[in-house]
């Protein structure tokens, strides 16, 4: 991704899918986390201008305008939070903002200002005086790799219901990882938290999947759930990889729902691996893929119900309810899953379907 000079530039088709899943996310976020918490926070870290060259919503317009659509269900204050660098976007953000209609309980600001310093000294002030910090979703998304420390990240997800949504340029630090200007490398440094990367320039193998599995296990000792998303052109060059992190199960599940709800046009594919030989096209059907993830994960386990799979399932893979049913009745169909007559609760298991009393067993 080029870092564009001017300030409004046209919309990517791999920007356009991202923030298609950040609407989808926060269609969500919104009024779950708004019904129960008297105030909410949503970060922007590099909201940009607001707008793109042709007229599409930037990401600042965008979570207004979903936040908007939910008022009647998120009583509770809402804390909108741009920070942009650059004086021309952010004078052209204001305008946007200043030309929005929001509710009374909205508290929009838009200020210059980088990422980490504006939200470290924020953060760092809560801390101090031992407060917590309002659940918070922060949108992360740089052209580059300076100004995100994943000492900030660690400690903004320490905060209990806080999330982050992360675009992780790894072709860009893959391409400077040997830099010769040290303040280059030290920006790397920063964004693992260690020098772990400049130590993978040093190495055998394919670095961009080392920066990503290094990446991922920095976030996984902070947060119960690291979803990556990598995105990809028609050359299966990855551009970027999406990070998603929060100790959340609900949240989990519904930024899985918004990956699966965004179809792939143009000039890129989007993928998800969950293991390391494992890419999972969002465009492809998962049925025996997905079948026979299961049945390795069940089959020495003897008889388990339907929730231990569907837990299985949304919590640990790519995939949904709606793709278990079916590589469950592919299984079955197959013969090599068997579902017990009557469910835990003794009453009869209606066929083709597998509830979470359902009992399995995969042979």
């Amino acid at each position: 991704m080029t870092t564009p000079k001017e300030t409004l530039w046209e919309l990517d088709p791999h920007t356009q899918a991202k923030h298609e899943i950040l609407r989808r996310y926060l269609a969500a976020w919104f009024p779950i986390l708004g019904t129960y918490h008297s105030r909410i926070v949503y970060i922007d870290g590099f909201s940009g201008p607001g707008r793109y060259k042709n007229g599409e919503l930037g990401s600042p317009t965008i979570a207004l305008e979903v936040a908007a659509s939910h008022r009647k269900s998120t009583k509770g204050e809402i804390v909108f939070w741009f920070i942009e660098e650059r004086d021309d976007r952010l004078a052209y953000l204001k305008q946007e903002l200043a030309a929005i209609s929001v509710p009374a309980h909205f508290k929009v600001t838009a200020e210059s200002g980088r990422f980490h310093e504006s939200f470290g000294s924020v953060l760092a002030s809560i801390e101090a005086a031992e407060n917590d910090l309002a659940p918070t979703f922060a949108f992360i998304d740089p052209f580059g790799f300076s100004g995100i420390p994943f000492s900030l990240i660690e400690r903004l997800l320490r905060h209990k219901r806080c999330e982050v949504f992360i675009t992780f340029m790894v072709d860009a630090i893959n391409r400077f990882l040997e830099h010769p200007e040290d303040k280059v490398v030290q920006h790397i440094v920063a964004a693992f938290g260690g020098d772990e990367a400049v130590e993978i320039a040093k190495g055998p193998g394919a670095r961009i999947e080392k920066l990503r599995e290094l990446y991922q296990s920095k976030l996984s000792r902070v947060a119960k759930y690291v979803r990556f998303f990598e995105m990809r052109d028609r050359q299966d060059r990855t551009r970027y990889y999406l990070f998603f992190a929060t100790n959340n199960e609900l949240g989990h599940l519904k930024m899985k729902e918004a990956m699966w709800k965004v179809n792939p046009e143009g000039d890129f594919r989007f993928s998800d691996a969950t293991a390391p030989d494992q890419l999972v096209l969002f465009e492809a059907d998962p049925t025996e893929v997905l079948a026979e993830q299961v049945r390795e994960e069940f089959r020495a386990k003897g008889t388990v119900t339907g929730l231990r799979v569907r837990t299985f399932v949304e919590n640990r893979t790519a995939y949904l309810k709606k793709h278990m049913t079916a590589a469950l009745r592919h299984a079955e169909e197959t013969g090599h899953l068997t579902v017990n007559a009557t469910k835990t609760d003794g009453k009869n298991r209606r066929a083709h379907t597998f509830p979470d009393e359902a009992r399995l067993t995969w042979v």
